[in-house]
């Protein structure tokens, strides 16, 4: 039995145009940790600009409803990065700032010095785990006492189990959608199963049970994609179950990077709550996100 708040990212590119009120009311859960991210990957690709100016109107718009917002950063550009930093807090806000893979550790020092206790690392995904292992182990040995760490896209399995992360994210838990597949978590492993194939969905209908997945919602003739995007979200779930109880308690330190104060909303969680590791599901559309308010509301 989970009771947790709802962990979802909703990216700036994404979510610019969304009411966020509207959209976190009828996800119908009680308490939502919702981070914020500017979603600039996502926007080179969509050949969308983001400004510093348009993304502190939006943070500071809807700043109540969110746990986490993180700095407007730019890949292979740490002194922009910094200075963007830099300039959404002269507008009052409360960034967490982002230090990337292949950035020099100066500027992972400098945040340290500069009081922030939350950073964000990013432009992970890519990298072999024979190059990402040592450069996580510098930057938690560098933090070590000083600060936590979320990971930006982090779907290595093997990072998040060997690394005290604080926290993650991953829009891995939409490969359904997108790929046909299903992965299902099960004591500490991943298990893949493709949907629409009934002799795969029944060679793994004992795990499927263990969901109180209906079989026939997986297959071609019963395809059911309120089901499957349920059943994936429940997966990731239950995957950051496992992880927080790995790793135990993690506490955050008192510092910068991340909103303090009380929650202006019933629902809004704030970052000091957790104390533990927790992954944030990411995605860009609100029936998605209803799909993970539904599997969260099965463990309630």
């Amino acid at each position: 039995m989970i009771h947790a708040p709802m962990n979802l990212l909703w990216s700036y590119a994404y979510a610019r145009k969304q009411n966020i009120a509207q959209a976190v009311d009828k996800l119908g859960v009680p308490q939502v940790r919702f981070f914020a991210d500017s979603g600039a990957h996502s926007a080179r690709t969509l050949g969308i600009h983001i400004g510093v100016d348009d993304y502190a109107d939006w943070l500071h718009r809807w700043h109540g409803h969110f746990t986490i917002y993180a700095n407007l950063d730019v890949i292979y550009g740490p002194e922009a990065t910094w200075n963007n930093q830099r300039a959404l807090e002269s507008l009052g806000l409360n960034p967490m700032p982002v230090f990337h893979t292949g950035e020099p550790w100066a500027y992972l020092e400098k945040y340290l010095d500069e009081g922030y206790t939350y950073i964000a690392l990013g432009k992970l995904l890519g990298n072999s785990w024979t190059k990402l292992e040592p450069w996580l182990a510098k930057a938690f040995r560098i933090a070590e006492g000083r600060a936590v760490f979320h990971g930006f896209g982090l779907t290595a399995w093997n990072a998040i189990r060997a690394f005290p992360f604080y926290s993650v994210d991953s829009s891995s838990w939409t490969s359904p959608y997108r790929f046909g597949t299903l992965r299902l978590f099960e004591r500490g492993r991943w298990v893949t199963v493709k949907l629409r194939d009934r002799d795969d969905v029944i060679a793994h209908r004992k795990i499927l049970e263990t969901y109180n997945a209906p079989i026939g919602a997986l297959t071609r003739t019963g395809y059911d994609v309120n089901v499957v995007g349920r059943l994936s979200a429940q997966a990731y779930i239950e995957a950051g179950e496992w992880v927080a109880k790995k790793h135990g308690p993690i506490p955050l330190p008192p510092g910068k990077g991340y909103p303090t104060g009380t929650p202006m909303y019933p629902h809004s969680v704030h970052a000091e709550q957790a104390g533990r590791f927790h992954l944030y599901l990411a995605e860009g559309s609100v029936n998605h996100h209803l799909h993970h308010a539904n599997a969260l509301r099965r463990h309630q």
